[in-house]
Formats: C-alpha cells, structure tokens, sequence
C-alpha cells in the first residue's frame, strides 16, 4: 500500500471521527453529566414524577433564516432532546412555549407543515407525556392572536396526585375577549377544585374531589416583575439587557393577573420562559392571614439562536415535594473548537505519517550502506 494511499485513509478516517464525535458523542458527554435531584426515601415516591421541562425552541421558518440555518438549528435541537430522552427518561415533559420562531406569521398550509416538522424534530416515545403551552411567537400576542393550536387557555392536569396548571399567557390580558373570559372561568373552576380538595368538609358535592396538594404553574410569560434586574443566576441576562423595564402583559404578566393567580391557585413553585435567559425570584403573599410562599424558575432558551449556553430542567416531583437541577447543553463554540482541534489532529498526523515514512525509508537506506 502506497504512503499516498495510507495518508488518505488517515484522513478519511480522521474526519468521520470528528463528525461523530461533534454532532453525536458531544452531546452524551456534556448532557450525561448533569442527573435527577434525590428527594431521600419519603412515602411518596409511587407517586414521583420526572419531568423534563424546557422552553423557547424557536424552531426556525422560511421568512428570517436560509435553510442551512434551518437544517442546523433543527439537528442540534432534535438531536439534543434524543439524548435527553435517552439518558434521562423522563416520565413527563412540559415546553413552555415559542416552539415556533414565526408561527403567528405563517399561513395556515405553511403552519400545519411547522407542525409536523417540530414533531419530527422532538420526537417523544409512547409511554411519555408531552404537554406544550403556547407562546407569542406560536400564536401572537393578545391582540394580534392569529393562531390557536388546539390548545384551550388553561389546563388543569392531575398525575399521580400532583396538580399542574397550565396557562396561555396571552389569554391573562384581563379584558372581555372570548380567550380572556374562558381563562377566568376556568381559574375559578380549577380554584373551586382545589379548595374544595383542601377543606372536603365545605365542599360542594358537585365538585371533583381530588387529593390536595398545591398545584405547580406553567406558562409562557414571567410572572409581574419590573425588569430583570433582580436576576443573579450565572445565565441571567447580560447587564446590557438586564435592567431594561419590562412591558407588562408583553414581558411579563400585570401585577393584577399574578396577584389573581396566587390568590386563587396558591402554587407552590411556577416555571416559565420567554426572557431567554435564567432567573430565579422567590415570592411571599400574605392571603387571608395566610403565607403563600414560592420560588418561580425563568427557564433560559433551549436554542442556540437565542443563547450561547442552552439549558434545560430536570425537575423531580412529588405531592408536596420537589427538586430542581439545571442543566446545559454543549457550547457552540465548544463544538467549532473541538472540531478544529480534531480537524487540526487529522491532517498533522497524515502530514507527519509522510514525514515518518521519508525518515523510516532514510534510516533503511543508511543500514544497508553501512
């Protein structure tokens, strides 16, 4: 076999394992390294719950990027929650919105073609439930909604005894559009359930009864806050953005609709998106002489157009317990730089293979001289 002939398998050689490990192994490597939270032996573990939460996919469309845009967005995404599913297993999984890029701007054939393609992208097993709350950029925004998803504007969902509400945010504008009077009338109902579930004793027989435990908030919009700036997590926003006011009921919700939703849900721990990046802000209402204290995770974006770090939720549940981890998806940056390196590997070693050969070929040579 000629030097030429071996130089060339080097490479070849070379360059698939480079391929591999960039757009496969990389991504077992950096998300094996982040597990579920252990609760301790506690009596409700029957009824444990891993769920996957995650938001802001912002699948790309035709009008704002060029298809090897699209194609390389949508492979790091659909290949990123494969390994998720894999590694992790979760029992349940929640995405928090904008699954889309230009949903509210497509037409509807251009719309139901998104759809299938952002199913085919996060592909989910049978035995796993995947619940998806909409976002502006799904649907548009109050006023400019153009798109509806099938999906009603709250969702009450029991599993194993632990209660989720899930809420569209653009239906909490708090006027009398059909959107926002269904969300009104379905909070009541789902508040009726849950006081009727706390104090059975004062419950209409009407109502379903279920075990009581404070229910867990979805939804796409943060909760009332006035800007970022109270946001310390290492993935807040950078200082340039974090301080910059936010627009109520287009940022974040009023301070009405998140006062009406403690009120009468009581959560104990909420999860939203939107902000693109991370933020963690503890809440405290005093409510009829009673303490309703929460944390809210703002869940950073889990596309790489939106930040260089994408990240994810692994959040174990139990009916009065939970856990949280957050965890990152492999830097882009990281992915260029390892390529070059290996890239960089290939070709040295084909390079001095032939100057290896040259050497070996002389010190033959000065043997038989000699």
């Amino acid at each position: 076999m000629s030097g030429f002939f071996k130089r060339i398998i080097i490479l070849f050689f070379g360059v698939v394992f480079t391929i591999i490990y960039c757009e496969y192994l990389i991504y077992y490597i950096v998300i094996t390294q982040c597990g579920w939270q252990y609760l301790g032996k506690t009596q409700e573990n029957s009824n444990l719950v891993k769920t996957l939460i995650l938001t802001d996919t912002h699948l790309p469309g035709h009008r704002k990027s060029f298809w090897p845009d699209r194609w390389r967005r949508g492979w790091q995404m659909h290949q990123s929650f494969k390994t998720i599913i894999k590694l992790h297993k979760p029992d349940l999984i929640f995405i928090l919105g904008d699954i889309f890029d230009e949903g509210e701007l497509s037409s509807d054939e251009y719309f139901s073609e998104y759809v299938i393609r952002f199913y085919n992208t996060f592909m989910v097993p049978e035995n796993i439930q995947m619940h998806i709350i909409v976002g502006n950029h799904d649907i548009g925004f109050h006023n400019k909604t153009t798109k509806l998803m099938n999906s009603p504007p709250v969702q009450f969902l029991t599993i194993k005894n632990n209660h989720f509400v899930l809420i569209n945010s653009m239906a909490l504008e708090g006027d009398t559009c059909k959107l926002c009077t269904e969300a009104r009338q379905t909070i009541n109902n789902i508040s009726e359930i849950l006081k009727c579930s706390e104090f059975p004793d004062q419950c209409n027989n009407d109502i379903d009864v279920q075990n009581y435990s404070r229910p867990i908030l979805l939804q796409h919009f943060p909760l009332y806050r006035l800007s970022d700036g109270i946001c310390t997590e290492p993935d807040a926003p950078p200082l340039s953005d974090k301080y910059t006011p936010f627009r109520l009921k287009i940022d974040a919700l009023s301070k009405e609709a998140t006062e009406d939703l403690v009120i009468k849900l009581k959560p104990r721990v909420a999860f939203d998106g939107h902000t693109h990046y991370g933020c963690l802000e503890h809440h405290s209402y005093n409510i009829n002489n009673e303490n309703v204290d929460f944390f809210e995770y703002t869940v950073p974006s889990f596309s790489w157009r939106n930040i260089v770090e994408p990240k994810y939720m692994l959040v174990t549940i139990t009916p009065n317990t939970y856990a949280v981890n957050k965890c990152s998806l492999p830097r882009e940056t990281t992915i260029i730089i390892t390529a070059v390196i290996l890239f960089s590997l290939t070709f040295l070693c084909a390079y001095r293979y032939k100057v290896l050969c040259r050497n070996s070929g002389q010190m033959k040579k000065y043997s038989l001289v000699n």
